[in-house]
Order: structure tokens, then C-alpha cells, then sequence
């Protein structure tokens, strides 16, 4: 709904801050992780086998479970 969205925008702004204390979602539902500088990372976990999945933070992405071979369509 549109609360998870906002929080998710909430916590992608809050990880990509350098300052902040880090990133903690609700549960493990996702995480944030920076490779480098500018470069934000999103895990979680696949809605079929809960296989976590990582994929860059770069808007609409396509990403494909490597263990079930779910497609999923991930706004990020």
C-alpha cells in the first residue's frame, strides 16, 4: 500500500545518507547495503522459496530468483 511505499522511500533516503546511524527495516523484509559511494544495494527476500535477493537501487528493474527462477518486477 502506500504507507510501505513511503516508509520504503523513507528508509532508501536514510541508507543513502552518510551520516545516518544505518538503515534497519521492519523485520527482514529488506535491507540496504552500499557497495561504494553512490552505489545502494536492496535484499530481500523471493515471495516463492524466500531466497534473499539482491538488486541495485536504480528505479524499475526486472529481477529473476537464482534459485526458484521467479521473475519479478521490483520497483526500487
Amino acid at each position: 500500500g502506500w504507507a510501505g511505499r513511503r516508509r520504503y522511500a523513507r528508509d532508501r533516503r536514510h541508507a543513502q545518507d552518510p551520516h545516518a546511524a544505518g538503515a534497519a527495516a521492519d523485520g527482514d523484509a529488506y535491507a540496504f547495503t552500499a557497495q561504494a559511494p553512490g552505489q545502494l544495494r536492496v535484499s530481500f527476500p523471493c515471495p516463492t522459496c524466500h531466497q534473499r535477493i539482491r538488486v541495485p537501487v536504480r528505479g524499475r528493474v526486472r529481477a529473476r530468483c537464482g534459485l526458484c527462477r521467479t521473475v519479478l518486477e521490483c520497483d526500487t
